[in-house]
């Protein structure tokens, strides 16, 4: 993997953005823990400071300058544990006591504790490279002689120095891991990212059969896989639809071209008759009303499957649309000798285009008389079912078999029993782009015989 692609990618900007966002809150938090630990050492020595110096300023006074001298100088050669130094100015007899040589100058007996400046020069034997600012306080005792305690700042020092790489640490190591963090996630987003585009490249290739991975994580790239896999699966469908449209075009609507161009074509070879020129064209007219029809077929199946057909959808009552059908091929039964029932339950409801659902019914209408004998039987059904509204169309006709009913849902599919009658092959085709358009459920069953047709549609809701 590229890694300037990899730094280029929005998981690792936003990494390295918390990252530098990270690193301002922690050395913000470090910088106030070490500004308070700071405050609480300097504290802790301040009142160790006095409190020591007042316990000496009380030996002083209670048991007298001999016993303060012992215990100065018992502290003064004390090592190891010991970390103060002291030293006991006597002004009338300018006897020095303790472990300091000299007073460091600037230094007020007031009885506060300061950071006085100490040079080297000033620190008996092991003092080398301890000069700097030292906190200590100062009084001056009853006698006027001065005495001071001092704290020297080496450890204090060590310990902020720990503090700060410790600091350090924590602030390298956070950076780090949100560093690692969004190299790993730029790494893993951009592996999925890339198995998308390669599916896209193969599929602008015109692989249509490719399909977005599915990780099994449930995650938003999931939901988006899912959906570009729904996307791509209906442009499949699409695709294969154009591509068998195209085939039965070309095969089913040859012959009546090839029909009316011979019909012509011999019509003209020689002189005839009025009649006869008179017969070729109503002979040629009927097959181009054919072709006219098989076109506003394939036009409306086409725009209901895309959902674009132009026409009002609306809340209609389908008992009063279909008892106008029933009337309607009430007349066309009696004039076939064939026998039409219906029972329509009344009040029934549905969302939908008045068109397309009437074009639908009556297809499936059209094929059970068309496909029903004489004396046949045809039956027309409406009515609740478990909160649905079902339309079954029945015929005692010689039904379809149960494995060529998923067949003959396709365009200018037609059985072998149907061939010699007119038609093309797109009835049913319209009525499954009507009912997938309607949400509605389309089913073939044997109706013992011959064959029933349901159509199941979610009620309105009142």
């Amino acid at each position: 993997m590229n890694p300037r692609r990899l730094l280029h990618t929005t998981a690792m900007r936003l990494a390295l953005r918390y990252a530098l966002f990270y690193a301002v809150l922690i050395a913000l938090g470090l910088g106030v823990l070490y500004w308070a630990t700071s405050r609480f050492v300097d504290a802790q020595i301040a009142t160790g400071l006095a409190q020591e110096l007042h316990d000496l300023n009380q030996v002083d006074q209670a048991q007298g300058r001999s016993h303060l001298e012992a215990q100065l100088q018992a502290q003064s050669s004390m090592d190891g544990n010991n970390h103060r130094y002291y030293l006991l100015d006597d002004i009338q007899s300018g006897k020095r006591l303790g472990n300091l040589l000299a007073w460091p100058p600037g230094l007020k007996t007031d009885g506060k504790v300061r950071n006085i400046w100490i040079e080297d020069d000033l620190i008996p034997g092991r003092g080398a490279n301890r000069d700097g600012y030292w906190p200590m306080i100062a009084i001056a005792l009853g006698d006027g002689s001065r005495l001071l305690v001092a704290q020297p700042v080496h450890q204090a020092e060590d310990l902020q120095e720990f503090t700060l790489a410790t600091m350090a640490a924590i602030m390298a190591v956070s950076i780090g891991l949100a560093l690692i963090m969004g190299w790993r996630l730029g790494r893993t987003l951009l592996e999925r990212i890339d198995r998308l585009n390669d599916m896209a490249q193969k599929v602008t290739a015109g692989d249509l059969t490719r399909r977005a991975a599915v990780s099994g994580q449930d995650d938003e790239f999931d939901e988006l896989a899912g959906h570009l896999n729904t996307m791509l699966a209906r442009i499949e469908t699409l695709m294969t639809g154009m591509r068998q449209v195209s085939d039965n075009i070309a095969h089913d609507l040859r012959r009546p071209l090839a029909r009316m161009r011979n019909r012509i074509e011999v019509t003209l070879l020689e002189a005839r008759e009025r009649d006869e020129y008179r017969h070729a064209m109503e002979e040629t007219l009927c097959d181009a009303d054919e072709l006219i029809r098989t076109f506003n077929a394939l036009l409306e199946i086409a725009q209901a499957e895309a959902g674009s057909f132009r026409g009002e959808w609306e809340s209609l009552d389908l008992s009063t649309l279909l008892q106008g059908l029933a009337e309607l091929y009430q007349d066309q039964a009696e004039s076939q000798n064939q026998v039409f029932t219906s029972e329509i339950e009344p009040d029934l409801h549905v969302t939908g285009n008045r068109h397309l659902l009437a074009q639908a019914i009556s297809n499936l209408l059209e094929n059970a008389f068309k496909y029903t004998g004489e004396k046949g039987t045809i039956r027309l059904e409406a009515k609740h079912v478990e909160g649905r509204v079902h339309v079954l169309v029945c015929d005692n006709g010689p039904g379809v078999p149960p494995g060529q009913r998923d067949t003959i849902l396709h365009r200018f599919v037609r059985l072998e029993a149907a061939r010699n009658s007119p038609g093309n092959g797109l009835g049913l085709s319209l009525v499954q782009a009507v009912a997938d358009q309607h949400n509605a459920e389309l089913l073939l069953e044997d109706a013992h015989p011959g064959l029933r047709v349901g159509l199941m549609f979610r009620e309105e809701e009142t």
